[in-house]
């Protein structure tokens, strides 16, 4: 499946809030309240066919302690009859592009690349891989049972 992935770092109307806040609430993945918390963190929106929601993906700025520099922390939610169809490769992969450009733009330059807290024992037994070649993800470490990769922007320095 090819989704609808629109980028809305701190642009959504209060609507497309109300509609992201009823798709977590609708997918039991967040109650109301942890949904109307979470909204504003909200980067990415995929859409199926029918222009419904099937996917989002929030960022949140972390200061990562092995390495002492601030990356954006990307989650992602995908409904479950989407699930295994590649939404998630398609939705970091344009969270990737799109911070990049802002970084590039003298945007957000506080924070140098994006982190990934990978949860899913499915991608940490089928992808070992130290760098992930489709997406130059790279493995630091582990925190709390999950990989950690990183992913650096185009011209970023340690501090």
């Amino acid at each position: 499946m090819i989704p609808k992935i629109e980028f809305f770092y701190q642009q959504l109307t209060e609507d497309q809030k109300q509609e992201v806040v009823d798709f977590w609430v609708a997918q039991k993945a967040l109650n109301e309240t942890q949904a109307k918390q979470r909204v504003d963190e909200l980067v990415l929106i995929a859409r199926g066919d029918e222009n419904q929601i099937i996917a989002v993906s929030t960022m949140i700025k972390r200061l990562y302690e092995p390495i002492g520099q601030t990356f954006w922390v990307f989650r992602a939610f995908v409904a479950e009859q989407y699930r295994q169809q590649g939404v998630v490769l398609q939705l970091v992969t344009q969270a990737k592009e799109e911070l990049n450009k802002r970084f590039v733009a003298g945007q957000d330059t506080d924070v140098i690349g994006i982190l990934l807290k990978v949860q899913s024992p499915v991608l940490m037994k089928h992808f070992p891989d130290a760098t992930w070649p489709r997406t130059q993800f790279h493995y630091v470490g582990i925190e709390d049972g999950c990989h950690m990769r990183i992913s650096y922007f185009d011209g970023a320095k340690i501090a």
